[in-house]
């Protein structure tokens, strides 16, 4: 295995000092978060222009959301008008003839189209447009707070008190202690699993073992350097959804969709390395408390079909949670993933330092979620961020930590084994996605073609099928 390997932590910019000077507050907040980790330092912006790019980006915002809001009634509207004409051809006979049914089947199947198009608005109006512009405020907060904060960690390190923040004792990972009794989750995170099984929540496991056994293979070395004290056991399950969740005990679930979305290996060992510091401080456990598996379970089931698909029994939860962007992550219970903010925050610093002790350069978490919630299209991150708050102080806290890290030349950004596991992945993901299609199904759907993308403008609807 050829491993790249990134040389001391150090962030190198082609970005000369007149192109930063130039770059307004506005376009700043659109760079990536490394590079604004150099450019903080060497600019300088009055509170008021702060100020007021907060404000326009909340009349963005607003902007944003009435957008989506006026494009769902339009889809609402459509759909209405469908549903009439459905009604219409129903008058027509008692049955249908060849040609009727062909016009039925047209409806159907955009019909079917339309309301799926209807709940990913839904989900980019209530999730996605406030992650796109939170993290721009959060970018506008590192600019700001950065260099105070790069100070002081540079003069807390000179004084010889890096070690009396708040986990502290990097060189002690595995030896100390962040939570008592992680083995009493195991009986937690086996009920998790078998509830979700149950409701028909969980989508189907990749089913190629050398990819598998790729992706379990880095989650072992990454737990062998933390503060794990149960076993990992990793599932893959293919899923478009960009997502990976860790229950408690140590059940790790990654989506096909997000190991496809990653570019790096360091990337890739940021994001378990997170989920894996939820395992190790119990988060899940902790705010379980007062909750039961058996009516969590009952209420997701109930709620998985609303979110996911916008109530259409025709679609299935099934196929949504395992072709859709939008998936199990969105309905699961937060409780049962250790979801809140200081939580998160502590997974944060652990898994930064998790993947620093495995020998990746922990920034891979931070390049992957700027990513994330850079990414064109809100639906597609709203099940990551749902999982993973982009709260604006996250990112600030994350750099911190990494930069109290004991530097090192030897810390991983790729590898070639990496690469080969990307290759087999997509091939694996799309001969296993089109033998789906071939196999039995229990309800009978329209045969309808491959659903459009969301922002495809629809066939207008006197066009199909023939007037009707």
């Amino acid at each position: 295995m050829i491993r790249i390997m990134a040389v001391g932590m150090a962030v190198l910019l082609p970005l000369s000092e007149a192109t930063v000077t130039a770059a307004s507050l506005s376009q700043l907040v659109t760079r990536p978060y490394l590079e604004l980790l150099e450019i903080a330092p060497t600019v300088s912006f009055k509170a008021q222009e702060f100020e007021a790019l907060r404000n326009e980006l909340a009349k963005q915002r607003k902007s944003e959301e009435e957008r989506v809001r006026k494009e769902e009634k339009d889809l609402d509207r459509q759909l209405e008008e469908l549903r009439s004409q459905l009604k219409s051809l129903n008058k027509e006979a008692s049955s249908d003839n060849p040609k009727m049914a062909e016009r039925r089947t047209a409806v159907h199947c955009e019909i079917l189209r339309l309301e799926k198009v209807r709940a990913d608005k839904r989900v980019e109006r209530q999730n996605g447009v406030p992650v796109a512009f939170d993290n721009k405020l959060a970018k506008a907060d590192l600019i700001q707070q950065w260099p105070a904060k790069k100070a002081e960690i540079d003069q807390t390190i000179a004084q010889g008190r890096a070690r009396d923040r708040q986990h502290g004792d990097v060189e002690d990972i595995g030896v100390r202690k962040i939570s008592d009794d992680q083995e009493k989750d195991i009986k937690l995170g086996e009920e998790a699993v078998r509830n979700m099984k149950t409701y028909s929540l969980m989508p189907p496991e990749l089913g190629q073992k050398e990819a598998v056994a790729y992706v379990r293979g880095l989650a072992e070395q990454i737990a062998a350097h933390s503060d794990m004290k149960v076993p990992v056991k990793v599932t893959v399950l293919r899923s478009q959804e960009i997502n990976a969740f860790a229950m408690p005990g140590g059940f790790l679930f990654i989506n096909t969709g997000l190991l496809e979305k990653t570019e790096t290996e360091s990337e890739l060992a940021g994001v378990i390395a997170h989920e894996l510091a939820h395992v190790s401080a119990r988060h899940g456990a902790k705010l379980l408390k007062k909750a039961t598996m058996a009516n969590i379970f009952m209420q997701t089931a109930q709620i998985a079909a609303v979110i996911v698909t916008g109530g259409v029994a025709g679609i299935g939860t099934y196929y949504a949670l395992q072709y859709s962007f939008v998936g199990l992550g969105m309905v699961l219970d937060l409780s049962l993933l250790g979801v809140n903010r200081k939580f998160e925050a502590e997974a944060d610093q652990l898994g930064a330092q998790y993947a620093w002790r495995a020998g990746y350069d922990p920034r891979g978490f931070i390049t992957f979620f700027d990513k994330m919630a850079s990414e064109k299209g809100y639906v597609k991150s709203a099940s990551f961020f749902r999982t993973h708050p982009p709260f604006s102080d996250r990112i600030l806290s994350t750099v911190s930590e990494i930069e109290y890290l004991p530097k090192s030349d030897a810390l991983a950004v790729d590898s070639t084994d990496f690469r080969q596991f990307k290759q087999r992945l997509t091939e694996a993901v799309k001969r296993e996605s089109a033998a789906d299609k071939k196999q039995p199904k229990l309800q009978k759907e329209p045969e309808c073609e491959e659903p459009v993308p969301a922002a495809a403008p629809a066939v207008p609807i006197g066009e199909i099928g023939g007037a009707l």
